[in-house]
């Protein structure tokens, strides 16, 4: 049984470049630089979500490059030695990407339409079928607001401590 292997540097640089590149794309596009892929009938979100999304990518893609530059392990964690402006750079990264899944979730939870709701749950009337995912998107985003507010009490912490020494 074999197990997972975790990406070499050079294969983590491409993946990172190619989120961050995508993601800049969709923020570009949530900017209205660029317009949107099949026209604005094709957009069923506001432009700042296309942004938040496209956001998310792009610093989902910078954190991956940090971590090489960082020579973290396989785990995600920098070694002793790594520079601090790395720390608070990953630090800021993960807490933007919890914010903005948090954000994401709490829209959908509150201000999403029935029409574009659809799955398992059809057998409902659209209201019923909006209630359940709006119920699920609600719990998911406390979940997340939850997890956004631990990840940055616990790396403040951490950095505070390592700031200290």
């Amino acid at each position: 049984m074999s197990g997972t292997q975790s990406a070499t540097p050079r294969q983590a640089r491409w993946i990172g470049a190619l989120a961050a590149a995508i993601g800049l794309y969709f923020t570009l596009v949530g900017l209205g630089i660029l317009p949107i892929p099949g026209g604005p009938r094709n957009l069923h979100a506001p432009l700042w979500i296309v942004l938040l999304a496209g956001l998310i990518f792009f610093l989902a893609g910078a954190a991956l490059l940090l971590q090489v530059i960082g020579r973290a392990n396989a785990g995600g964690n920098l070694p002793a030695e790594a520079p601090f402006w790395i720390r608070v750079a990953q630090y800021l990264l993960g807490v933007t990407m919890f914010l903005s899944f948090a954000v994401l979730g709490s829209w959908v939870a509150l201000t999403g339409q029935s029409q574009h709701f659809s799955g398992r749950f059809l057998i409902f009337d659209p209201a019923t079928t909006a209630l359940i995912a709006r119920s699920a998107f609600g719990i998911g985003a406390i979940i997340t607001w939850l997890a956004t507010i631990a990840f940055a009490v616990s790396g403040a912490r951490k950095l505070l401590r390592r700031g200290k020494t």
